[in-house]
């Protein structure tokens, strides 16, 4: 009887198991089913099951995130949904706003943080978004711990490697771009919200950019690794000049690193140094302090040469740099100076100055380039875009 029984409690159990795990795969199975977002049409729909939510809007990039420019409407089995027209191609953010409260939406898997602010992501393919959709031919991305001396820190960077890359082969020796996030950001933002690799994979399998190693470091003094990990800043760190001035560890950990652990091109002509607004600045004193380092460099709205225009001293590319303008042979050593802004964004004016100051001192390879939009990534993922076709020729 004593078997019997444990039989049977046994049976019961694995009966209210599965009831359980049935109700709650019923209940998954009811949210899976709610497809947001939808593109089909020329329209975005969106959909959100929330029976109880009194007010359920979207917050979206392409609407300057205005949630009163989409207010979604309730059915009777309490789904709620929007449609709108689809904006022009292009990797956009959203989301959803219930009752006052931002959050995710819960029906698309597909997700970027941007410092501390998660966001639904949502590509509009076609015409040069198709660069940010996933390559046949991928590369890798490595995540590497490796210790800078500068602050007696092992830190972290993110490495990506091309499709067909060999470590063993050593025959192969691979340029190496070092790109830098801008402020708030740390080293997974290029990767994520930048579409780093995508873009690689794509124009390097389209034959428009040389095979190439893409070094994405944390530019943040104080920081080991992106706050996602929860280790905390190193309080005490070295005095720098400045926000911008203040990645002297590029050259001399970084760059050590890479090319101890990896088959690169050890010489200038096979280094390129470039970065977003905080990380376009850093880009602008590294590669001129090193200008037998680095043969390209590209500085996308940087706030250090737009400063003027958000309330920063006026920039003067001759004080920290003498000889600048006055003595241009001293620098003028580049294959690429890129230079790029959002024509939307009021660095742009700063930017073009640098940019003609200059083309009139006679400097060579400098390449400007405006995209519409403000201080955003749709801008920087173009300029990167630009950027990787116009070195290592």
């Amino acid at each position: 009887m004593k078997t019997k029984f444990t039989l049977i409690t046994w049976a019961m159990a694995l009966v209210t198991c599965f009831s359980a795990f049935a109700q709650e795969a019923n209940s998954l199975a009811f949210r899976a089913g709610v497809k947001s977002p939808e593109l089909a049409n020329g329209q975005i729909t969106f959909r959100f099951v929330a029976p109880k939510a009194r007010q359920v809007s979207i917050s979206a990039s392409w609407l300057g995130y205005d949630a009163s420019k989409l207010q979604m409407k309730q059915d009777e089995k309490g789904i709620w949904t929007v449609s709108t027209p689809q904006p022009a191609p292009e990797l956009y953010t959203y989301n959803i706003v219930m009752d006052g409260v931002t959050m995710l939406d819960p029906s698309n898997v597909q997700v970027q943080r941007d410092g501390s602010r998660y966001m639904n992501a949502l590509l509009v393919p076609g015409d040069y978004a198709g660069l940010y959709a996933e390559c046949s031919k991928p590369g890798n991305v490595e995540h590497v711990w490796y210790f800078s001396a500068e602050n007696g820190m092992t830190r972290r960077m993110y490495v990506y490697t091309p499709a067909g890359y060999d470590r063993n082969n050593k025959s192969v020796k691979y340029p190496v771009l070092y790109l830098l996030h801008g402020g708030g950001g740390d080293e997974d933002a290029w990767s994520t919200l930048g579409r780093t690799c995508q873009i690689l994979d794509n124009l390097i399998a389209q034959g428009k950019a040389k095979p190439m190693i893409v070094v994405m470091p944390n530019g943040n003094p104080n920081q080991y690794a992106a706050q996602t990990l929860g280790i905390p800043v190193k309080t005490e760190v070295k005095k720098y000049a400045s926000n911008f001035d203040n990645y002297s560890s590029l050259v001399a950990d970084v760059l050590p690193y890479i090319e101890k652990n990896y088959p690169v091109i050890k010489n200038r002509k096979g280094r390129a140094v470039a970065g977003l607004s905080m990380g376009g600045g850093q880009s602008f004193f590294i590669a001129f302090r090193n200008v037998d380092v680095f043969a390209n460099v590209g500085i996308f709205s940087s706030g250090l040469i737009g400063a003027s225009a958000i309330g920063g001293a006026p920039f003067d590319a001759e004080q920290h740099f003498p000889g600048m303008y006055t003595n241009p042979a001293k620098y003028n050593k580049f294959d690429v100076i890129y230079l790029a802004c959002g024509e939307q964004d009021n660095r742009i004016d700063g930017m073009l100055d640098f940019k003609q100051k200059l083309t009139d001192k006679g400097y060579k390879g400098v390449v400007w380039e405006q995209y519409p939009g403000a201080h955003e990534w749709k801008v920087w993922r173009r300029n990167l875009s630009s950027f990787v076709q116009l070195i290592f020729k």
